[in-house]
């Protein structure tokens, strides 16, 4: 390990002192004591240069503390940026499902009795679980982990509206609904309360 001569100066200014402090004479009284004067003006210089220290080791705290928060909120809008991206990934590919399913998708309009022995039930049922998943895990990201913005919440909801206001969606959620939790299966009944048809 090299020694800096800035080493070297603060052990040789220590070591100083304390020889100083050991030969100075002190000159008591009963209620006097006399102390050289070049000690007390190395005293009142150590003093105010330890108060500078604990100044700047103030400042440079309160800048770590602002750096670290800084940092936080960056990874914070990193994770919402990350949700974002996964959740508009998993509605493209949802939105490819019903292009490429169109004819089953425009049979959520009908009736969900009216499809009950026919052959075109599983990709119905699976369509609709989609849909289902999907919308539960954005009103996750809403509810519980407070990720979506008010007016992303509001964008969502509309897309939930026109999903549930499907006939064939309300019939099949009514028969589905136990399988999702229960905070979603409230909303939901409460999305198809409020958008069915009088």
């Amino acid at each position: 390990m090299k020694w800096s001569s800035s080493m070297f100066l603060a052990i040789g200014l220590v070591i100083g002192l304390s020889m100083g402090l050991m030969l100075t004479p002190s000159i008591a009284s009963e209620n006097d004591v006399k102390v050289a004067m070049w000690l007390e003006v190395v005293h009142r210089v150590c003093t105010s240069v330890g108060g500078l220290g604990t100044f700047v080791a103030l400042i440079i705290v309160l800048a770590q503390f602002y750096l670290l928060r800084t940092q936080s909120e960056l990874v914070q809008k990193n994770i919402v940026a990350s949700m974002d991206g996964q959740l508009y990934a998993r509605l493209d590919s949802f939105n490819r499902f019903i292009v490429e399913h169109h004819k089953e998708y425009a049979l959520l309009d009908e009736p969900f009795e009216q499809h009950a022995l026919q052959g075109d039930r599983p990709q119905l049922h699976h369509l609709c679980d989609m849909g289902f998943t999907f919308y539960e895990e954005i009103y996750k990201h809403h509810v519980r982990y407070k990720l979506l913005e008010t007016e992303d919440w509001e964008e969502w909801q509309q897309n939930m509206d026109h999903f549930f206001s499907k006939p064939y969606v309300q019939g099949y959620w009514n028969t589905v609904a136990g399988r999702y939790a229960r905070s979603f299966q409230t909303f939901a009944n409460d999305l198809v309360a409020r958008i069915a048809p009088k």
